[in-house]
C-alpha cells in the first residue's frame, strides 16, 4: 500500500463556508469522529449542528451490486467500500475514485464534494467514468443533532420527524426536506435527476473510535428517511445538494460552487471524462494516469495557492474560526491568526473588521478569550489576547496606510481610532487596580495565581493549572513592551498625517511604563535562555517556547542584544525544534510527556509539556530573521524552507489538507488534537510569504 494511500486515510480533509459551516471527513470517507458528517451547519454565534453524516451507496449494473459507502460499528465496517476506493484526493476539495474489485477500467465513479462560500450548503457530484450504465441507490444518513453530542440508542423511535419529497415525476428534479421537530433541526436538498422514494431506515450503534480513544461517548443512531435513485450514462453527472434552508435557484447554486473552485489548481491525475474509443481499443486508459507512487501533487506556485485558500477556511462570520471542528471564535486564537490573516488579499481590510468588532467586546481592558459560542458564556481568562489585539492595531493600521486605495482621510480617521483604543486599554492596564494581575514595581507585569492559567498555556486538570503561569510570565511582559511601542510609533504616524489641531501627545505613564520594562526584562536571561517567569525575585528556568515568541515580537530586539537572541535562538532549535512545530517543554525536563494521547485529563496533563505545536513555528522563523539578520537572503530563504518543510511537503504530496493543532512531543508523525487549526495554518503561510519576500529581494 502507498505512503500516498496510509497518509491521505490518516488525515482529514475540510470545507467551510463564510457562515462557519463546515463539511469534515477521512481520506477513506469512514467517519472517525462525531463531527465527520458532509454538512455541518452553523448560526452566526456558531451554534452547529451536524445535519448530514453521510450517504449509503449502492451502485448496480449487469445485475451486480457494490456499496462505496463504509461506516464503523462496534465489531466491523460495514459495508466494506473503502475497498472499492482507488484513491482520493484532499484539495482543493476533496475527490474520491472507485471502482469494482479488482479495480479494473470497466467500472470507475467520481465522486466529489464541494462547498457554497456564503450559506450552509454542500455540494455532492457523482460522475459515471464507467463504459456502462450505472443505477445509483443512495439513501443520506442524517444526525440532527448539536455537533458535540450524539443521538442516543433508541433516538429515532421517540423523535417526531417530517420528511417531504416533491418531484414532477421519474427522471426529473427532485426536492427534498427532513425535520427533527423536538430541536427544530432541519435539512433540505436538491438532486438533479432522478426520483425520491420514502423507506426509512435506521443505522443502530455507528460507532467513532477517534472519540472512544479521546474518552468521550462514541455510538450513536442515524436515520436514512428516504432514498434516491437515478441512472448515469458514460460520462454524466449528477448533482446533490444539501442545505440548512430551501434551495430557490438549485442550478444557479451548483455553478456558484464550482465557480468558487475553479480557478485553484488540482492534482493533474484526477480523472476527468473518459477518452473516447476506436474501434474496441480504449485511447486512453484511466488508471494509467494515476500516480501510485506517492509524487508531488502540486508545484510550489499551486501549493501556495491552496495554502491561501487553507487559510480561507477559518474566515466565517466577521471573525476567525480558531479550529475545526470543536471550536468558534477565540479572543486569542483569533488574534494570533491574524499575522496570516493580513497577508491575504484585502487581508488588512478583514483585519481590521475583526480587531474592530473585538473593540467593542472589551470589559475592564480585556478582549474575550472565548466569544459566547453555540450561546454559552464567553470568557475574559486572558491576558496575552489583549496584547496582542494591542499589537495586531498598530500592524494593521500600519498596512492600511500602505493600501493603494486608501485615502488620508480615512487613514488618519483609522488611526485616531486604533489610538483612542490603544489608549484606553493601556490605561486601564497599568494604571488601575484588578483582580487577577498587577504592574510590579520593577514594571513587570505579574499575574495572581487566580490568573495563573490566563495565558496560552492554559490547562487545568482538576481545576488546576497543568503548566501554572503565576507570577511575570515572559512572553506576557514582552508582550506588554511591545504594546507600549506599537502605541508609540501610532502615535508618531498619526502626526506624521495629520494637521497640528489633532496633535496627539504620547501618555508619559506610559511612556515611564516601557522604560522600567525595559530595565528590568534583564531578569529573564539565565543560563543561555530566558526564565519562563520570574516568581518573586526568582527566575524559573524552564526549556519553555514561550521564549521563542516573546524574541519574534517587533520590538523585543530593543530588550535584548543580538547576541543573547542567537544563543536563546540556538537552544530552542537544540531542545525544543521538531519537524512539525516547536516541544512545549524539553525533553530534558523530567516533567516531559512523550505522547499525546489517552482521555481528557491525560491529554490535558501532556499540552504544554511536552507537545509539539505547529503555529510556534512562526515565531522561530522570526526570531532567527531579528538574530542572525546579517545573513544573506539566499541563507535566509534555506532556513525558513527547513523549518517548514514537512509541512509543505505534506501539501504539495497531497497528504494533507490542512494543519493540525498538534503532534506528539516525541517522535512526531500523525496529527493530534484539532485536525485543522487556524494559527497553525497561519503560520505556515506567514513564513511561506517570508520566504516569497525573500525571493523578490533576492531576484
Amino acid at each position: 500500500m502507498s505512503d500516498y494511500f496510509m497518509e491521505t486515510q490518516a488525515h482529514e480533509w475540510i470545507l467551510s463556508s463564510g457562515t462557519g459551516a463546515y463539511a469534515l471527513g477521512t481520506g477513506n470517507l469512514i467517519n472517525q469522529r462525531k463531527y465527520n458528517g458532509l454538512l455541518i451547519r452553523s448560526d452566526a454565534d456558531f451554534g452547529r449542528i451536524l445535519l448530514v453524516s453521510g450517504i449509503e451507496e449502492e451502485i448496480e449494473w449487469r445485475g451486480e451490486a457494490m456499496f462505496l459507502d463504509s461506516s464503523h460499528y462496534n465489531n466491523c465496517i460495514y459495508p466494506e467500500g473503502f475497498l472499492h476506493l482507488v484513491k482520493s484526493w484532499l484539495r482543493p476539495f476533496p475527490v474520491f475514485l472507485y471502482s469494482s474489485l479488482p479495480h479494473n477500467e470497466d467500472i470507475l465513479i467520481k465522486k466529489e464534494i464541494l462547498m457554497d462560500e456564503t450559506t450552509s450548503t454542500v455540494l455532492i457530484k457523482y460522475t459515471n467514468l464507467c463504459k456502462n450504465t450505472l443505477k445509483f441507490r443512495l439513501r443520506p444518513k442524517f444526525a440532527l443533532r448539536n455537533h458535540h453530542y450524539l443521538n442516543e440508542a433508541g433516538t429515532w423511535d421517540r423523535v417526531v420527524a417530517d420528511t417531504t419529497i416533491t418531484s414532477a415525476g421519474y427522471l426529473v428534479d427532485i426536492n427534498f426536506g427532513f425535520k427533527r421537530l423536538d430541536n427544530k433541526a432541519a435539512v433540505f436538498g436538491y438532486m438533479q435527476h432522478g426520483f425520491g422514494f420514502e423507506e426509512q431506515r435506521v443505522y443502530s450503534n455507528v460507532y467513532y473510535p477517534w472519540e472512544a480513544s479521546r474518552g468521550f461517548p462514541s455510538v450513536e443512531d442515524l436515520i436514512a428517511p428516504f432514498g434516491l435513485e437515478f441512472n448515469l450514462k458514460v460520462n454524466e453527472s449528477n448533482y446533490i445538494l444539501f442545505s440548512d434552508t430551501t434551495i430557490d435557484n438549485p442550478n444557479e447554486m451548483i455553478e456558484n460552487i464550482e465557480k468558487r473552485y475553479r480557478k485553484l489548481p488540482v492534482p493533474a491525475d484526477i480523472p476527468q471524462k473518459r477518452a473516447k474509443t476506436i474501434g474496441s481499443k480504449e485511447e486512453v486508459s484511466l488508471l494509467s494516469k494515476i500516480d501510485f507512487d506517492d509524487n508531488m501533487m502540486f508545484s510550489r506556485d499551486e501549493y501556495l495557492k491552496i495554502l491561501e485558500f487553507s487559510l480561507k477556511d477559518f474566515l466565517a462570520n466577521n471573525d476567525i474560526v480558531a479550529g475545526f471542528p470543536w471550536f468558534g471564535a477565540w479572543g486569542r486564537d483569533s488574534m494570533i491568526s491574524m499575522e496570516g490573516v493580513m497577508k491575504l488579499p484585502k487581508g488588512a481590510e478583514i483585519a481590521y473588521g475583526i480587531l474592530m468588532k473585538y473593540s467593542e467586546k472589551i470589559a475592564d481592558g480585556l478582549i474575550p478569550n472565548m466569544c459566547g459560542e453555540s450561546h454559552q458564556q464567553g470568557n475574559y481568562m486572558s491576558i496575552d489576547a489583549t496584547l496582542w489585539f494591542l499589537l495586531r492595531l498598530f500592524e494593521v493600521s500600519e498596512l492600511l496606510v500602505s493600501a493603494p486605495k486608501s485615502t488620508k482621510k480615512s487613514t488618519v480617521d483609522r488611526w485616531k481610532k486604533a489610538i483612542t483604543i490603544a489608549e484606553n486599554v493601556l490605561e486601564e492596564m497599568l494604571t488601575k487596580t484588578h483582580e487577577n494581575y498587577f504592574m510590579r514595581t520593577d514594571g513587570l507585569i505579574e499575574l495572581k495565581e487566580s490568573f495563573a492559567n490566563a495565558t496560552w498555556m492554559d490547562a487545568k486538570v482538576n481545576n488546576q493549572p497543568v503548566t501554572p503561569r503565576s507570577g511575570a510570565p515572559v512572553e506576557i511582559n514582552a508582550l506588554l513592551y511591545n504594546a507600549i511601542r506599537a502605541y508609540e510609533v501610532m502615535i508618531e504616524r498619526h502626526n506624521e498625517l495629520c494637521s497640528e489641531k489633532s496633535y496627539y501627545h504620547k501618555n508619559q505613564v506610559f511612556l515611564e511604563a516601557a522604560a522600567c520594562l525595559q530595565q528590568s526584562f534583564g531578569k529573564f536571561w539565565i543560563e543561555g535562555y530566558l526564565a519562563d517567569r520570574i516568581v518573586g525575585d526568582e527566575p524559573l528556568r524552564e526549556i519553555r517556547p514561550n521564549a521563542i515568541i516573546a524574541t519574534s515580537l517587533p520590538f523585543t530586539s530593543e530588550l535584548l542584544s543580538i547576541d543573547l537572541l542567537r544563543q536563546i535562538y540556538d537552544t530552542a532549535h537544540v531542545e525544543l525544534f521538531t519537524t512539525y512545530g516547536l516541544r512545549t517543554l524539553s525533553p530534558k525536563d523530567s516533567r516531559f510527556k512523550k505522547k499525546y494521547f489517552g482521555g481528557v485529563n491525560e491529554r490535558d496533563r501532556a499540552y504544554h509539556q511536552g507537545t509539539t505545536w505547529a503555529f510556534l513555528l512562526l515565531p522561530l522563523a522570526k526570531t532567527w530573521l531579528i538574530a542572525f539578520a546579517d545573513k544573506s537572503s539566499e541563507e535566509a530563504i534555506n532556513h525558513l524552507a527547513y523549518l517548514v518543510d514537512k509541512l509543505r511537503n505534506g501539501y504539495q504530496k497531497g497528504h494533507i489538507a490542512s494543519v493540525a493543532e498538534v503532534w506528539d512531543g516525541d517522535k512526531p508523525h500523525f496529527p493530534k488534537g484539532c485536525p485543522a487549526q487556524a494559527w497553525s495554518v497561519s503560520s505556515l503561510y506567514s513564513i511561506e510569504c517570508l520566504i516569497e519576500e525573500l525571493q523578490r529581494r533576492n531576484s
